[in-house]
């Protein structure tokens, strides 16, 4: 091969493989930055209970989350966390029936103690009985995991039941509560981003 050509070769391949450092996906996991056609959060939003317990089927996505720190009969501390998600695979009321339903849930939870941090996850379609959030009688599930009322009469969440298991862990809670309901943020209004982004 001619040596004149091959300097001008060798530099149009490295070139070529040149291009642009990639734009990062655009919002939350790369699901963009417009919630367009789904319901947005807003301040001044009055709530009702139990029904805003439950799901919100206009948003594109919510979440049941608890978290709590225990101390077991010779003092030693636990931390638990339990968090169930709701992502609309689009706009609207999440109507159809088995995999069609358009829904999809995340469950994590994780324990902790001084020697070790646990974590699980469960992923699970809508429709198709794996997972689900109801607001009379409160219940938040998927799987063998859940976030359930066990109160008799009045508040809901005065006593619940927590399960949940992994790998390394496992736990079965009963919780009762001794304060009353605090909303997070202002009156339950909680701007995450000057973008407008809020829960």
């Amino acid at each position: 091969m001619n040596s004149k050509w091959l300097m001008p070769l060798v530099a149009a391949a490295l070139l070529t493989a040149c291009d642009d450092k990639p734009q990062p996906e655009s919002g939350f996991a790369g699901l963009g930055n417009t919630a367009d056609s789904y319901a947005q959060v807003t301040p001044g939003k009055v709530f009702s209970f139990s029904q805003d317990h439950g799901q919100h089927p206009g948003f594109r996505i919510e979440w049941w989350y608890i978290t709590a720190t225990l101390k077991d009969e010779a003092g030693q501390q636990f931390g638990v966390q339990w968090t169930l998600f709701r992502n609309a695979l689009r706009p609207g009321q999440q109507t159809g029936s088995g995999w069609n339903e358009g829904t999809i849930w995340l469950g994590h939870a994780a324990a902790t103690s001084s020697s070790g941090h646990y974590v699980a996850e469960r992923y699970a379609r809508g429709g198709v009985g794996q997972a689900n959030v109801t607001s009379a009688p409160f219940s938040a599930w998927i799987d063998d995991w859940a976030f359930t009322s066990t109160a008799q009469t009045g508040d809901p969440l005065a006593s619940m039941q927590l399960k949940a298991s992994g790998k390394d862990f496992r736990y079965d809670l009963h919780l009762t509560s001794s304060k009353p309901l605090v909303l997070q943020g202002e009156q339950g209004y909680s701007q995450k981003s000057e973008a407008g982004q809020a829960s």
